[in-house]
């Protein structure tokens, strides 16, 4: 999870490559930013056995009375996702009422393990449903960008103490 703008690849691409390395699936929310700069890295991996998904935001389409279909925003999925899963349900958005049901439960309730970047409202939300639903989460990055998540979490710039979180939280 993080930003959809900013890529933070310094954190991003070490996190992906070593996500791949170990085996496991990514999951993101398909888009720009750190989700695109994680999944290039991850599929750059040769030989790896994990799949990178994104969780994609869609608008409705309907054609002449016909039921809604729906197809992927613009610039969604990114071209590092190899699974997408189209998601009618909206991106979080920052004046959202609390309870408000977006594709950010769909990441959160998927994953087993939270590993939060740098982000914005999106990020912050991902994060506060990981702790409402008992999802484990570390916050990968320099203290000053999570100045405002709970001082409870786990805040690392190193790699190896994420990926022995993920290892030990799965």
């Amino acid at each position: 999870m993080g930003s959809g703008k900013q890529p933070w690849t310094e954190l991003a691409a070490p996190l992906g490559r070593a996500l791949a390395i170990a085996g496991y699936h990514l999951l993101t929310g398909g888009g720009q930013g750190v989700m695109a700069s994680v999944s290039e890295a991850f599929c750059a991996v040769p030989q790896r056995m994990g799949r990178s998904i994104g969780v994609v935001p869609t608008e409705a389409v309907s054609h002449d009375g016909e039921r809604p279909t729906f197809r992927p925003l613009a610039g969604y999925p990114n071209p590092f996702v190899e699974v997408p899963i189209v998601s009618p349900l909206p991106r979080h958005l920052p004046d959202a009422p609390a309870g408000t049901l977006s594709r950010n439960h769909i990441n959160v309730l998927s994953s087993d393990v939270i590993v939060a970047l740098p982000g914005n409202h999106g990020t912050r939300d991902e994060v506060g449903l990981a702790l409402h639903y008992g999802k484990p989460v570390i916050l990968f990055g320099q203290r000053e960008h999570f100045a405002d998540m709970p001082a409870s979490l786990v805040r690392t710039v190193s790699l190896d103490t994420v990926m022995d979180f993920v290892r030990t939280a799965r």
